[in-house]
Formats: structure tokens, sequence, C-alpha cells
């Protein structure tokens, strides 16, 4: 869905989005030319992943002017810091070439459908290598970097740079929380290393990583680096995927800055490394990056497939109502809860009237269309904490937790009025119309509290109010049946 701003016309839409891009890669290209002699030496680009997460998070056609002005905004960026206009026009084109092979390659062929598995990540890595290699070449194409002059180790060194800022920053993006109206599903949601700071045993991972580092960089040397990296890997354990893959970019960035800056026993180290040795070094970066990032998207999408596998447990397939079990485990949780909840909890029995007749004259499918929308009808009109599920057939069951006797009367009568209302189509253009007899217990009754004998008063209830003449509900020990 496109998340451009509407002023009310379709012709104005392309021209704000041309110029909210064209903004964001002037304002990139900008930050990343003054920061430039902080990544110089490690070269290192983070305008260019960062301007593809923002397009990717768009979720929407980038239109040609978009492109276009967005190639200005990376031009007059270099202009505007005194970058000569023939460096700067190719190296504003090279770093737009790069944006638009990754953008075309992950949302057109390999879509990230979701981040939270390793094919994405993966995807996202060789995406970003794609775009690394074509911005190099056209920097080679454009005659600034000569084959002859420059050497091997340079291209080598700055397609790994270019790479580099990809794996860096491009999936921490990507991962950062949409700025979205309230009712986004944030099931899978993660809200960052700072919901970690109340609880002593989560700070442990955070705290080894930066011991490690600070060993990193007192220690020196080639092993240095697997130091954070045993470290990453634990946080990438212990942390939901959002937080480990900013702290892998945190670390990431340290470990590249602290080396420039000379926060090494050895004094300005990269100065001090030959061409092919810094490669070394941001292999070994690459690898500090890719692996727990690797590693908390695989955990990410085994925490998935179990909360997929526990819901498929827990809730019935057809009706989506909690499962016999799960509803029975969640009514004794309630009822054994202390303190006990100051109003009780009500429980209620409903039954489909007249289901077995609907099945045998409209067919099945007509029965499993009516316990669909009953059972919808019921799950929106009841609050979050309720459990409803289905005890079998046409058979339903009901706890309200902290509710009085009164108010779970006043609430089966809404439920079957809610009820009453459904309208179904099948083969007919008369509608299907449908009622339920419901059987209300309460725990504050002076009855038995365990969920066996509060069922049995239920059903009891239940079918009391069928005997009545359906379509109503019964009360256990009252004498009169709800309106029916």
């Amino acid at each position: 869905m496109s998340q451009t701003i509407s002023l009310g016309t379709s012709f104005s839409r392309p021209i704000v989005q041309a110029a909210w891009v064209a903004a964001a890669a002037f304002l990139l290209a900008l930050a990343s030319l003054l920061i430039q002699p902080v990544f110089g030496r490690a070269v290192l680009w983070p305008a260019n992943a960062v301007l593809a997460g923002v397009l990717l998070r768009h979720q929407a056609p980038i239109r040609p002017l978009s492109w276009a002005l967005m190639g200005a905004g990376l031009v007059l960026a270099r202009l505007g810091l005194g970058v000569v206009p023939p460096r700067a026009l190719a190296d504003g084109l090279a770093d737009l070439a790069g944006v638009w092979v990754l953008w075309i390659i992950l949302a057109r062929f390999w879509p990230l459908d979701n981040l939270r598995t390793p094919r994405a990540v993966i995807r996202m890595l060789l995406a970003g290598l794609a775009a690394a290699a074509t911005t190099v070449a056209i920097g080679l194409l454009a005659g600034f970097w000569r084959p002859a002059a420059a050497a091997l180790e340079a291209v080598a060194s700055g397609l790994l740079g270019q790479w580099l800022g990809y794996c860096i920053f491009l999936l921490p993006v990507l991962l950062l929380p949409k700025m979205e109206i309230p009712g986004v599903d944030r099931r899978h949601r993660d809200r960052g290393p700072l919901r970690h700071l109340g609880n002593w045993p989560a700070r442990m991972p955070g705290l080894l990583l930066a011991a490690s580092l600070a060993l990193c960089f007192l220690l020196g040397g080639p092993g240095a680096l697997l130091l954070p990296f045993a470290a990453l890997v634990y946080c990438a354990h212990a942390y939901q995927q959002w937080t480990a893959a900013w702290l892998a970019l945190l670390s990431a960035l340290g470990v590249l800055l602290g080396f420039d800056a000379g926060w090494t026993l050895v004094p300005d180290l990269l100065a001090n490394l030959s061409a092919w040795t810094r490669i070394s070094l941001q292999l070994g970066v690459l690898l500090l990056m890719i692996v727990p990032l690797l590693m908390s998207s695989a955990l990410a999408a085994r925490g998935d497939l179990i909360v997929s596998l526990n819901r498929a447990l827990d809730h019935d397939d057809l009706t989506q109502a909690l499962s016999r079990p799960a509803f029975t485990r969640g009514a004794q949780e309630y009822l054994r809860r202390i303190p006990p909840a100051p109003y009780g909890n009500g429980l209620m029995m409903l039954d489909i009237d007249h289901f077995k007749q609907l099945n045998d004259q409209h067919g099945h499918a007509a029965g499993d269309n009516v316990l669909c929308e009953f059972s919808r009808t019921i799950r929106e009109a009841i609050r979050p904490e309720d459990l409803f599920g289905r005890l079998g057939g046409e058979e339903f069951g009901l706890v309200l937790p902290d509710c009085s006797l009164e108010d779970t009367a006043e609430i089966a009568e809404r439920l079957r009025s809610c009820v009453e209302k459904i309208r179904l189509y099948h083969d007919s253009d008369e509608p299907l119309r449908i009622t339920v007899s419901i059987g209300v217990a309460h725990d504050r009754q002076g009855l038995p509290a365990s969920l066996d004998k509060l069922l049995a008063y239920a059903d009891q209830a239940l079918y009391r109010a069928k005997r009545q003449g359906r379509n109503r509900y019964c009360v256990h020990g009252a004498e009169e049946a709800g309106p029916g």
C-alpha cells in the first residue's frame, strides 16, 4: 500500500513521492559525506544501504521521476561539499545504480515477504553484493578507478566496503518499527534493547558484548574479532531479531571506528595495514555481522513456527474458537487464580438451536458456514480476556473472568440477541436464521468452584432453556429463563 502523502489528486502523488525520495537521498548522501573522514580508510559508505532500506519500507512503486530526482539529490550533495562536477556526477550515478539494482532485486524478484527467516537475510546479502558490484563497476567505467593504478586490492576493498555498508545498515533499517495507526498487529514486534534494562539476567549478553569489544581493542591482533563474535552469537540466541541486528550494527561500527581512531594498543591500526590486510579486516567484520543475523533470523523463524503450531493445537480449525483442551486449561487457570477475582467468574454453555435439522436440510457446507459466522459473532462481542471455546459439534463454552452473576446474565442476553440477528445466504434468496440457547452458571452462587461442576450446572441450565422453547438463556438456580 502506498504511503505517499495524499494531496487530493492522482497527479500530485508522484510529485510528492519524488520530492520526498529526493530529499531523503540528498540528506543521506550529505550526512555520509560529512562523516566520510571517519569511514574513509574503512571504505564504508552507509548512504546507499539506508536509502535502499527506506525505499523498501515505503512498499510503493518507485516512479521514473523519483529515480531521476533521487540521482539529482545524490549529485547535489556532493556538489554542495565541493566535489568537482564530473566526479560528483559519476559517483552519484554509481550510487543510484547500486540502489536501483538492490531495490529491483528485493522488490520485484526476491521480495522480502518475511524478514524473520534466514532465506530473507540471504536474499538481502546477495542483493547487497550485486548492488555493491554495480556501484564499483560503474566507478571503474567512469575512469576514476583505473585498474592499472588502483590495482586489484583497491577494487576488492571498495567492493567489500560497499557490501559491508549494506550488511551493516540494511536489515536494521528494515526491522525498524513502522509508524502506523493503532490496530496494527504487534505480536511479533520487538521493543528493542531498552526492553531488557529492567531484567538483570537479560542484561548479561549485552554486558558480555560490551566487555568483549573492550578486550578486542585492548588485546588487538588477528584473533581479536573472535571476542565480539562469540558475544554476538550469544546475543542472537538471547535477544529478539530487532535487538540482535542493532547490536551487530553497533559492534561492527565500533570495531571499524575503534581501529581507525587508534583505540587499540597498536596506534592508527588501519593506516598501518596493507591493502590485503585491510580486506581481511573487512571480511572479518562481514563475518561478525552475517553469522549473528542468520542465527537470529533462524531462531525467529523457529519461534514463529512454534507459535503457529501452538495456535493450531489450541484453536479449532473451522471456527477459530479455542479447542476443548485449551478452553479447559484456561478456564481452570482462571478458577484457581490467587487471589480470586473480586466479582467471581461466570460460565456459559451455548448451543445452536436445531443445528442437526439445518445440516440435514441445507448440507454440511451450510452448517460449517453457520458455525464460522456464529463463532465470529461471539468473538467480536466478548472481551479479549474472555475464553471462548468449541466443546464439540454445535456446543460452545464461554468463561467470563471477574464478572458478576448479574453482568454474566446481561452478557448472555446480549449474545443471544447478536446471534438472532445473523443472516446467512446459502443457495437461496431466503437467508438462514439461527438462534442460540444459553446456560449460565457462576462460581459465587454457593456452588463448588471446580470447572467440571460449573460445566455441569451450566449444562443443566442450557437444557432447561431448550425445554422452555430455545432462543433464550437460563441461569442455574433461577426459576425463570431470560428473554426469548
